[in-house]
């Protein structure tokens, strides 16, 4: 007696054939592949799906690992953060120490420079007072008649000139600055090398009774003409803008003056004696 196959059997059988053409088909394009030296349909299928999904898989273990050791080593990397940043204000704040002394010493040699050239005798003093809200204009400094210091002597910096005594005490002496409203100081144009006088005023100075006729630029310079209290060719400042009027007889410069007040720190007194 013959045994009839089943639907099913048809169905498996079907299927195995399928699966063989699959794998014929499957077998042909690897072999075309070789012949034309390409990669195979398997190669480009774990190529395009498989390997991002693995490098996409690979990636996030790798950011939860460092998400991980972030939050394990919380402590340890906050102690790190904070040691670094006060590095690194130490070390802003030593590069301020040297920029301090550098300036300091170039303000020395300046004042040294005046001192060798000075025909007078000198007394090297500290600034140790200074108000700017007074409404004179003055600083005091650490040296007295113990030391040699008179009313009317003249007092300098590496710069030029920053006023002159107006008294002095046995340690003590108050110097009126060269922008104060009550100082008057005879005053040279080198350029054009005309006189006038310098009055203070707040911040600036400025030089008056200027011819007409003299042609006054912005940055001439202005020294010291030769007085009964200051000596000749001090630096005083230089010039900043020129106020001229037509109907005037004068014209005025306003000039910045050589000296810092802000930055004051140690000067010099020229003794009369």
């Amino acid at each position: 007696m013959v045994a009839i196959p089943s639907f099913w059997d048809e169905r498996k059988l079907l299927v195995f054939l399928a699966l063989i053409i699959v794998a014929s088909v499957a077998m042909l394009f690897e072999i075309n592949a070789a012949r034309r030296g390409g990669q195979s349909l398997a190669d480009e299928i774990v190529g395009t799906v498989v390997t991002p999904i693995a490098r996409a898989i690979n990636g996030i273990g790798q950011a939860i690992g460092s998400e991980a050791y972030v939050v394990t080593h919380a402590g340890v990397i906050t102690a790190e953060n904070a040691r670094l940043a006060q590095k690194a204000r130490d070390l802003a704040s030593a590069n301020e120490r040297l920029k301090a002394r550098g300036d300091e010493n170039t303000e020395l040699r300046r004042m040294l420079g005046v001192r060798l050239a000075s025909p007078a005798k000198t007394i090297e003093a500290d600034v140790v007072g200074y108000s700017p809200e007074a409404a004179r204009k003055e600083i005091a400094i650490n040296r007295g008649t113990r030391d040699g210091v008179q009313r009317n002597d003249v007092v300098v910096n590496g710069e030029g000139l920053v006023g002159h005594v107006i008294d002095a005490g046995a340690h003590l002496s108050h110097v009126l600055l060269v922008m104060d409203p009550t100082s008057a100081v005879p005053a040279f144009l080198l350029r054009t090398h005309t006189w006038g006088i310098v009055f203070g005023s707040g911040p600036h100075a400025r030089m008056k009774y200027i011819g007409q006729d003299v042609k006054v630029l912005e940055g001439d310079k202005v020294v010291t003409g030769l007085g009964e209290i200051y000596p000749a060719g001090i630096p005083i400042g230089a010039v900043l803008e020129v106020d001229r009027k037509d109907n005037a007889l004068y014209q005025v410069a306003v000039l910045q003056p050589a000296i810092d007040v802000a930055s004051l720190a140690h000067v010099l007194v020229l003794t009369s004696k």
